[in-house]
Formats: structure tokens, sequence, C-alpha cells
């Protein structure tokens, strides 16, 4: 049964995989879900703090604004995103946990398809929806507040319909969230399977000392060619190829999309069809 795959039988694992790691994780989700509300009450607590609790119309409360609460939500996505693979699955490397889960009923393929399912898909998804939601209630309470996160990005969609550059930066913005969320969690899931302790910290560890590696190999070329030239060389490229730049940036965000999320997939099936305790 290691390998295969019975639709009825994985909708029921499927089920209470998801139940389960609702159960365990429901606490950590809401706290970062309902982050705007929070954020909003604590700057708000500190703002009348500053004002030594003596509010007046000459001297009103500061609401957080929506840069501000937007570089909240990118570090809270961040953060959350990083932590969750490991808190969610890291229980697969201990010998106890990680036995009784080789033992439940169901392939491991089966295991692995829904841990990616609801790894990449479900939780990302409802963290996102929840996040906005509870940013759009914030500002539905304060106006003072500006507007959402979320309405940001649709007026500038519409603000940009005839204009092309604005047109590709919403599409691109979209695409950079999606593509971040996607490649972020595959790492760190692949991280918490392979790691037994520290798991957060040894695979970002790990990611530094690829990104030096790969700074170092690209120094050597570009020393190779020589820097002048180099820069030249991307000139000339990028003139040839203006009209289809948008066409490369695509190319090269999906390639490096597919070998992460792809390689780190493979790796992890190989990591859980292979786990011994």
């Amino acid at each position: 049964m290691n390998n295969t795959f019975n639709i009825k039988r994985f909708g029921r694992y499927f089920a209470y995989d998801l139940k389960s790691r609702w159960n365990d994780q429901r606490v950590f989700l809401a706290v970062f879900a309902l982050l705007p509300i929070i954020f909003y009450l604590v700057f708000l607590f500190f703002s009348m703090v500053g004002h030594s609790f003596q509010v007046s119309s000459d001297y009103p409360l500061t609401r957080p604004p929506l840069p501000i609460r937007s570089s909240v939500f990118v570090m809270a996505a961040s953060i959350f995103l990083v932590l969750f693979p490991s808190k969610a699955y890291g229980f697969l490397t201990d010998k106890a946990e990680g036995s009784a889960w080789i033992e439940l009923p169901a392939s491991r393929l089966e295991k692995f398809t829904s841990m990616m399912l609801i790894s990449l898909i479900v939780i990302p998804v409802i963290f996102f929806l929840v996040y906005l939601i509870s940013d759009g209630l914030v500002c539905l309470l304060d106006k003072s507040c500006g507007g959402s996160v979320f309405s940001a990005w649709s007026n500038i969609h519409l603000n940009g319909i005839d204009d092309p550059e604005e047109v590709w930066f919403v599409n691109k913005g979209f695409w950079f969230l999606v593509n971040g969320v996607l490649q972020t969690v595959s790492v760190f899931l692949l991280g918490a399977l392979i790691f037994k302790k520290g798991k957060v910290a040894k695979t970002i560890l790990v990611l530094f000392a690829l990104s030096i590696i790969l700074s170092i190999i690209f120094g050597i070329i570009v020393s190779t060619i020589g820097p002048e030239s180099f820069g030249e060389g991307f000139k000339l490229w990028a003139k040839a190829h203006a009209d289809r730049l948008d066409f490369w940036f695509n190319f090269c965000m999906n390639t490096v999309l597919a070998v992460v999320v792809i390689g780190c997939g493979i790796w992890s099936w190989f990591r859980v069809k292979n786990l011994q305790h």
C-alpha cells in the first residue's frame, strides 16, 4: 500500500489530516491571521499612551496608515510561511509521533499528497483570506486608517488599466505573492522533513550558505567576462529584447519557481517514502 493511491481512502485521510493540523495549529494560525486587529489595538493603545490618555479634537489619536499595515502584512506573512511547515509536519522526524504517523491506514503517496495540498494551498489560502478580511474590518470600523491592503491592490489595478506599465506591475505583484508562497513553503517544509532539531534555523543557514556559493559563482563569471563588458552586454541585450522583456521576466521567474518547488517536492517525497524510525 506504500505507493498506491485510492481516492476514497485519500479523501478520508485528507479530512483527518486537515482536522489534525487545524486542531494543533489553530491558535498559531489565528494569531497571525488576526494580526491586523491585534496590531490596530496595540497601535491605538500606544497612541493613547503618547497622549497621556487625554484625547481631544485638537490632539486626535494616530491610526496605523496603509503603508505601515502593508509592511506588517509582508512581515507577518513571511514569518508565518517560514514557521508553519515545521510546526505542522515537523513531528514526522520524531520517533514516537513519526512512527504513529507511519502506521496510519493510508499509503505514503496519499499522506504526501495531503501534506503538500495542506501546506502549499489550503493553509496559505485560509491565512491570506482571514488576514485580508481582518484588515478590511479594521478599515471599515475606522475610516481614518485609509484603505485596506486588498483594496489598495484593486485600486492600483483599476487606475492602471490604460497604463501597460501599471498593469504589468499589478499582475507581477500578485504572481510575486503566489511565487513567494510556493517557494517559501516548499523549502521550509523540506527542511522540516530533513532536520530533527532547529529545523527553521538550520534551513535558513543552508539558504544563507547557498546564497554565498551562488554569489561567488556569479562573481567569478562576471570577473571572467569583465564587469564593464558584462554590464554593456546586458544593456545591449535588454535593448534588443525590449519588446519581450515581459516574456523573459516571466520565463526566468517561472523557471526558478519550477526548479525550487519541483526539486523540493521530489526530495520531500523521498524523505516521506523512506521515513523510518
